[in-house]
């Protein structure tokens, strides 16, 4: 059988169709996986990109936080000097007022000492051994105050009574 001239011309085109139908989607798909290539290309350098910005602001972040925490540090130093110096020089100026206190409170004890009468005991110079003394003494033992210079009445004197 005879395949009719048309119908080869037909069969022909569509060959020749299909052929041009597959070229162009083998040139579509082409196409497709390069732009497919493209964007994953731009995608990753984006990514890479962002992580770099994202490691870079980790760093300066640190950096901040490592800054701030040696800033505080040395103004908490700089507190405990000064709380420090500030003690001491309270304590040195206690001392020194409770060493003014003491020096006044002594000048003034010795200006009392010094401004006070003196106590002086009168010894009286009566001679040992003389009547009058062995009388005296006679008398101050005995109770019996027998006249004398003494003028004072015993109870024996007087009858008893209370003068």
């Amino acid at each position: 059988m005879a395949i009719p001239w048309l119908a080869l011309a037909t069969i022909g085109g569509a060959l020749y169709q299909g052929t041009r139908t597959a070229a162009a989607a083998r040139s579509a798909a082409r196409s497709a996986r390069e732009r497919t290539a493209q964007a994953r290309d731009a995608a990753q350098k984006q990514i890479a990109q962002m992580q770099s910005e994202a490691q870079q602001r980790a760093k300066n972040f640190n950096l901040q936080i490592a800054q701030s925490q040696a800033q505080t540090q040395a103004s908490i130093d700089a507190a405990q000097q000064s709380q420090a110096q500030a003690e001491a020089q309270m304590a040195q100026q206690q001392q020194s007022s409770n060493l003014m206190i003491h020096q006044q409170q002594l000048a003034s004890a010795i200006a009392r000492q010094g401004s006070a009468s003196p106590v002086a005991k009168t010894r009286r110079t009566a001679k040992r051994g003389t009547p009058e003394s062995m009388r005296t003494k006679l008398s101050i033992d005995s109770g019996l105050g027998g006249g004398g210079t003494g003028g004072g009445t015993s109870a024996t004197a007087t009858g008893g009574l209370n003068a």
